[in-house]
């Protein structure tokens, strides 16, 4: 889905209060803006990794991945990968659910 596709089924849902495509727009880009600068400003602490939860969703997770070697597939030369972060996303088990229904 893109961020056109997002906004044009939140402008049609039934759980718009009225707002315009315009007005749908500022509060997509202002949530998706928060949500980076909370991953990119957070730190770790002594309980672990930065987490954000939303609950029925799923819960995404600032990680960190190590330095490694890597292999460039066009030419096999060996290359160096430094350190990084990343956000990981783990659904909820209600998510999970939706998603994969039992059949009676």
């Amino acid at each position: 889905m893109t961020k056109t596709e997002l906004i044009d089924k939140i402008t049609k849902s039934p759980l718009n209060t009225g707002m315009t495509k315009k007005q749908v727009s500022v509060v997509v880009d202002a949530l998706f803006e928060e949500l980076g600068n909370f991953f990119i400003k957070t730190k770790a602490t002594k309980k672990g990794d930065p987490k954000l939860t939303y609950p029925g969703f799923g819960t995404f997770k600032k990680k960190k991945r190590n330095a490694k070697k890597g292999r460039n597939p066009q030419n096999k030369e060996v290359i160096n990968i430094p350190a990084h972060y990343t956000v990981t996303f783990t659904p909820s088990s209600i998510l999970k659910g939706k998603m994969n229904p039992r059949k009676k």
